[in-house]
This record gives structure tokens, sequence and C-alpha cells, in this order.
């Protein structure tokens, strides 16, 4: 399945302002592993339908000049809110300045007239031919299939074969390759040809979505945070102070996170990350997590299962790697141990 994060633009007018809607299904199996316990689409896929929107709007206002048009930069992006399933978010993106190749633009999204996420995106026109030679010839078919990507969300058309939004798992990190408790943590994410997100986005020159690239490093960050506060809080994404992209992410590539926690406070935690591939820096990422206290009474539960979290810590190889400010393996979390203890309790015998 493709990572495609609008269901209609309902309004286009070239070099000012979109409109876009996106429908949340829940049997998008994405919803699996994002907080299970109180399914909501990611932030970062807000984000993304954000994006998504900006880039039809930039492509239409140069009526397709360019083979390229990729995410650069975002600031200020706020998630002030949650889409749930069955629910629509309205996108609007306008157009507030054009510098060369670099278009600025203010986005928002909206649930039933509150808004949810907003922030500032600068968008990137260019030339495949200009970044990789190699891929010169690959211009028409990119410009060909990007137009028809956009006649079926223009009106609306599903894709073939249809299906009720994304299949994929909401895994953004391979491996913890290092873990300080308190200070930092690097991990690894392998970017292949065979994940679903990378699927015509765009076609002919497959790329990992940027916002995914924030996915990972909230990943990296998120742990390191929550292990600090021994996972006694609920933790999610609440802004993207500044990320921008050097380069993409491409199949074959392996990305190191570096995720730094900057400060906590009662409120939430900040994480300073960079991504690279070898020796080139691939992204720097500025993160808030917050912690949801008693602000949003409809989570009643943690979002994650402990017993899971455990499972999937183990499954990340965090606890092979990690360790204390002075170098000694970390223990576990006694929240995850007791919520292990509980599951292995209750599970049935035999």
């Amino acid at each position: 399945m493709r990572c495609r994060l609008l269901d209609r633009i309902t309004q286009l007018d070239p070099g000012k302002h979109i409109q876009a809607t996106k429908r949340l299904y829940a049997s998008e199996r994405y919803l699996e592993d994002h907080f299970p316990n109180f399914p909501i689409m990611p932030g970062v896929l807000m984000l993304e339908a954000m994006v998504q929107a900006a880039h039809w709007l930039v492509r239409k206002t140069d009526e397709f000049a360019h083979s390229m048009v990729t995410l650069k930069e975002v600031r200020n992006v706020k998630f002030s809110g949650f889409l749930e399933p069955n629910q629509d978010l309205e996108i609007r993106a306008d157009i507030k300045k054009q510098d060369g190749p670099l278009t600025t633009l203010m986005a928002r999204g909206e649930v039933d007239g509150n808004t949810v996420v907003s922030g500032r995106l600068i968008l990137e026109t260019w030339e495949l031919g200009d970044k990789y030679p190699e891929r010169a010839s690959s211009r028409d078919f990119v410009l060909r299939k990007v137009r028809e990507q956009f006649e079926r969300v223009a009106t609306g058309a599903p894709e073939v074969p249809t299906h009720s939004g994304l299949s994929m798992r909401w895994m953004w990190i391979d491996r913890f390759v290092e873990f300080v408790r308190g200070e930092r943590s690097a991990a690894i994410k392998n970017v292949s040809l065979s994940e679903e997100p990378l699927s015509d986005y765009p076609p002919g020159f497959p790329m990992l979505p940027p916002s995914l690239i924030i996915e990972g490093m909230a990943w990296a960050g998120g742990i390191l945070a929550n292990d600090h506060r021994g996972f006694r809080d609920r933790t999610v994404l609440a802004k993207v102070n500044r990320a921008v992209f050097h380069r993409p992410a491409l199949p074959g590539d392996q990305l190191r996170y570096t995720a730094v926690l900057e400060g906590t406070e009662a409120e939430g935690a900040f994480i300073r990350g960079t991504s690279h591939v070898g020796d080139q820096l691939q992204a720097e990422i500025d993160l808030f997590l917050a912690h949801l206290g008693d602000r949003f009474q409809e989570v009643a539960e943690d979002l994650i299962d402990p017993a899971d979290m455990l499972a999937t810590l183990r499954l990340f190889g965090m606890y092979d790697v990690a360790r204390t400010a002075s170098g000694e393996p970390l223990e576990v979390a006694e929240k995850l141990l007791e919520g292990e203890q509980q599951a292995q309790a209750a599970a049935p015998a035999g």
C-alpha cells in the first residue's frame, strides 16, 4: 500500500492556497502499533498530510515544471489535538513566500473545526538530473506518474486495488546501537525498497518520507526520555521545533539517528537529534515531547501496555547496549517489569 495521506483536494488556487481532506480508518494497520490502547493518527502523518497538500499546491503553481518537489524544512509544527478513527482531517496550506526554488507555506489541519496540527513548511523544487545525473533519464517518467497521482487526488478517485488506508507497521527504528540513560541514544534504520511508504514516493525516485524520519527520531528520543522517568509518563510528540533535511534517504541507505536529551521539565522533554548516512549529515531535528498528565481525560490508561513496551525494547536490542552514565548495565524500569509479571500471571495456564 502507498503512502497517500489525502483522499481528495477540495479547493486549489495556484499560487495561493489549497484545501484537502483525509479520513482515518480503523483498519489502518499502523494503529496496532501506535498507541494501541488509544488509536489515533500519528502526529507525523498529520504533518505528512499537510506536506502532501503543500506539494500539490507547489506542483500546480509551477505547472509541473520540475521533476522533484521535496520537503526542505519545517518549523514550529504544533500538535494540539487528535484524529481518531472515522474522523476527517481538513487541511489547508497557504503560500507565504517564494524565493527561487524555495516555497514557504503556513499549513494547518482541523478536526470538527478545531485545529489539531499547524506549522510552517518550506518545500524545494529541483531537477533529478542536477543532483543525481545517473537518474536524469527518469525525469519524464517521474512527471508522467506524478500527474497521474494528481489526477487521482484531485478527483478523489480510489487507487487500484482499492484499500481502506495504509497497512504498514509502525516501526521506524531497527536497532539501538548506543543508549546512555538520561543523556543520549543512537539507533539505526535501514531504508528498503520493499517498504510500503517508499512506493511511488515519488514515482521513479523513491525515498523515505521525511515525516517518517522525524518519527524515527521521536522513537529514539522518546524512548530515551521515557526511560529517564521510568516509563511512568504517557508521552507524545507535541512539537517539531525545527527539522532540516539536507539529502533524501534512499533505498539501501542506513540512517543513524542520534538523540540527545537536552532538558526535561514537568511538562515534557526537549530532544536534539541528527540523522546521518555514513559521514553525511542527512537531517537535523529538534523535538518537544509532552507528558500528557491529566490534560486529556479521554486517555485513561497507558498508551502502550508496559509488557508490550518491554518486548519492543528487547526487540530493538536496547538492553544489549544500554548503560548508565557511569557505564553500568542498565536495569529494566520497575514499571515495565511489573507489567510483564502481570501479563504472565494473567496468561492462560498450559
